[in-house]
């Protein structure tokens, strides 16, 4: 019996761009991520038909972006980090948007409704950014952790289960990182 050396998704895909062979570097990213991709974009759509509709722009987009990927994390990490972007871009798209009659819209349209409209978005635009950055600056077990519970919508159970502690770990484990979290937000503001 030959003994063979068992390759990960992440040497597969690695030698297969090495290879200038693209085709097959997607074909591993989908065998090896899409269950969590799609997982991931239904979970932070609400919906399973846009989530498996994002994640195929997910895997679409990594495609395009292969040759210029630089190695400095896992492709499963570059993966979600393109499933977020593109998710906030659909939620963008699909946000509700009232339109009211051309009454209403000429009795509202001012300069002071206008101006309070872009200071809110340019506050949640902000906020977001602040949130990316300080989620960069956690460790890489933590920032792993906030993504399965709040991006991936893992319970505690299940966290325990991929992570091989006990569910009591893995709610501590949380629990602490948001604090830290909100450390590092008391710290920023001043």
């Amino acid at each position: 019996m030959r003994s063979e050396l068992i390759e990960t998704p992440d040497e597969h895909i690695r030698a297969a761009c090495a290879a200038h062979n693209y085709r097959e570097a997607l074909d591993a990213l989908v065998r090896a991520f899409q269950h969590e991709i799609v997982g991931y974009c239904v979970n932070m759509l609400g919906d399973a038909q846009r989530g498996a509709d994002v994640a195929q722009t997910v895997f679409l987009a990594a495609h395009t972006a292969l040759a210029r990927f630089r190695g400095e994390a896992s492709y499963r990490t570059w993966l979600f980090a393109i499933a977020r972007k593109q998710c906030l871009k659909e939620m963008k798209r699909t946000a509700p948007r009232r339109v009211p009659s051309w009454q209403e819209a000429e009795t509202q349209a001012s300069t002071e409704s206008v101006i309070l409209e872009l200071e809110e978005e340019a506050f949640w635009e902000q906020r977001q950014a602040r949130l990316s950055r300080l989620l960069q600056r956690l460790k890489k077990r933590e920032r792993d952790i906030v993504m399965m519970y709040y991006y991936m919508g893992l319970t505690y159970a299940e966290i325990a289960g991929k992570l091989w502690i006990s569910e009591t770990t893995a709610r501590r484990r949380v629990q602490q990182v948001l604090r830290r979290l909100e450390e590092m937000m008391c710290r920023e503001r001043f």
